[in-house]
């Protein structure tokens, strides 16, 4: 009965901390997606071209610093907790100088490779980054005691101090370095906030051992962050060296709108850690925790996807304007190769909470090599519509490799049942908007046909989600509102 009692209790706490996570997400999302559409249509394809190739290099090196140091500390139960904090910040700081050093390093190749001096000053400019997010390491601590609306409202300083400094320079014309000043300003702020707030002191702890420790459990995130970067540059390289700044700018746009179908496994994977890590030797739980998650994470993920590969042509014409046309194409199709690499996204964090991470970097080998056999040469031969279509086959590779672990971990749970059942409402929605978009065919689409077909599939959807995931739904609404009992799916 306690077992019991005590399951139900997580099951709520996971819950309300994903409510707390996903307002915090779209509210910051929102205003984030707005800054950067509106940067978008004010600076042009070049500007934000030449901020796509310094931005890109800066986060890939940032998401290289993020080896999972802080995964690595929800896991320890140290006798002193303050102790163990001070050890795992002192690696994470080492790191994040190492990461700042290398963002500096590269600058003067990536000013030769566009043959661009900007990207000189505008790299050098970005290299503090990852210095400043070891420097928010307190957040850890709320993260490890789920202490989530805590821990949003520390990470909800970077967005509203960026979008509130950027978008005044923006419209002051200050151009392409409004794009880099707001987030200085926003990750300033966040430092600031993180250690007023921060229950142990912030000081170094040198220990060899737990170093370690902790690099021994990261080394295949660095991998895995290492084939990310490796995509991320390959994607902006071979339109932007070949073809110019302006053809960086049409994929920095794909990659930024595509980046925004992740959003729901971001919530969920963030929230559901600590749960994973207190239950990982439990598997009938383990794979309800990963089942449903993943259902959660698919309404989000493939309609967006979808939605934006329908209606991403409307937001380039009647929004960004003629000179983003040419992105009409890549929009869409990255946007549903990222949607679709959603489907059972966060598997490693059921491994890496049972002390397995290195499963994970064999995916990003994967990831990695179809993008080089498949993508890059697609689009080397044939253009835009090459790189989709090499982009798709590489998610197709992802997701085989993917299968093969879940499979391995969780036997209970089928990739393909999961895929199916988010496809469903997705598919009764587009069909019938589809068949509207044939039948009015006549040439250019006017706004209003656009806006009709936008309602109309919306409404859709929401009325086909509701109808076929009611049980989940259900049962998410009941631990909100403290009834502990699951409802029958």
């Amino acid at each position: 009965m306690a077992s019991s009692a005590k399951a139900a209790g997580l099951r709520a706490a996971v819950a309300r901390g994903g409510v707390v996570n996903a307002l915090f997400l779209s509210g910051a999302e929102a205003l984030v997606l707005l800054q950067g559409l509106l940067a978008t249509a004010l600076l042009g394809p070049q500007a934000i071209g030449l901020y796509g190739v310094v931005t890109t290099t800066a986060m890939a090196i940032v998401a290289l610093r993020r080896v999972g140091i802080d995964e690595a500390y929800v896991q320890q139960e140290a006798e002193h907790e303050e102790a163990e904090f001070q050890r795992a910040f002192s690696v994470e700081l080492a790191i994040g100088l190492v990461a700042a050093l290398l963002i500096a390093v590269l600058a003067p190749v990536l000013a030769a490779a566009y043959d661009d001096d900007r990207l000189l000053a505008l790299t050098l400019a970005v290299a503090y980054l990852p210095v400043a997010f070891s420097l928010q390491a307190p957040q850890w601590i709320f993260f490890r005691r789920m202490e989530y609306l805590r821990l949003r409202a520390l990470q909800a300083v970077v967005p509203l101090v960026t979008v509130g400094v950027t978008v005044p320079l923006l419209l002051a014309g200050v151009g392409v370095w409004s794009l880099v000043i707001g987030p200085f300003c926003g990750n300033a702020a966040a430092v600031v906030a993180a250690q007023r707030a921060s229950p142990y002191r912030l000081r170094l702890r040198p220990d060899r051992e737990a170093a370690r420790r902790y690099l021994r459990f990261s080394w295949p995130i660095f991998a895995t962050a290492l084939a990310t970067l490796f995509v991320a540059q390959g994607q902006i390289a071979v339109f932007g060296i070949s073809d110019g700044l302006a053809a960086a700018g049409w994929m920095t746009l794909a990659a930024t709108l595509a980046r925004y179908a992740d959003r729901a496994d971001q919530i969920l994977a963030t929230t559901i850690y600590p749960a994973i890590v207190r239950v990982r030797d439990r598997i009938a739980v383990l794979e309800e925790l990963f089942a449903k998650s993943n259902r959660l994470a698919l309404m989000w993920a493939l309609p967006f996807g979808v939605g934006l590969a329908l209606f991403g042509a409307d937001l380039i014409d009647f929004v960004l304007g003629d000179d983003w046309a040419p992105a009409a194409v890549l929009v869409g199709g990255l946007a549903v190769a990222t949607a679709l690499q959603q489907l059972g996204y966060n598997w490693f964090a059921f491994y890496r909470a049972r002390g397995s991470s290195w499963p994970q970097a064999v995916e990003s080998a994967a990831f990695a090599g179809a993008f080089a056999a498949l993508a890059l040469p697609g689009a080397l031969a044939w253009g835009t519509w090459g790189f989709v279509a090499g982009r798709l086959a590489t998610t197709g590779c992802v997701l085989a490799v993917r299968r093969v672990y879940v499979r391995r971990l969780l036997p209970g749970v089928s990739l393909l049942a999961l895929a199916a059942r988010a496809a469903a409402p997705v598919l009764i929605a587009t069909v019938p908007v589809l068949a509207l978009r044939l039948a009015l065919w006549g040439g250019e689409r006017p706004l209003v046909q656009a806006l009709a077909e936008l309602v109309l599939w919306l409404g859709l959807l929401a009325a086909a989600t509701l109808r076929l995931e009611r049980p989940l739904l259900a049962e998410l609404r009941g631990y909100l509102r403290g009834r502990t009992e699951p409802v029958p799916a």
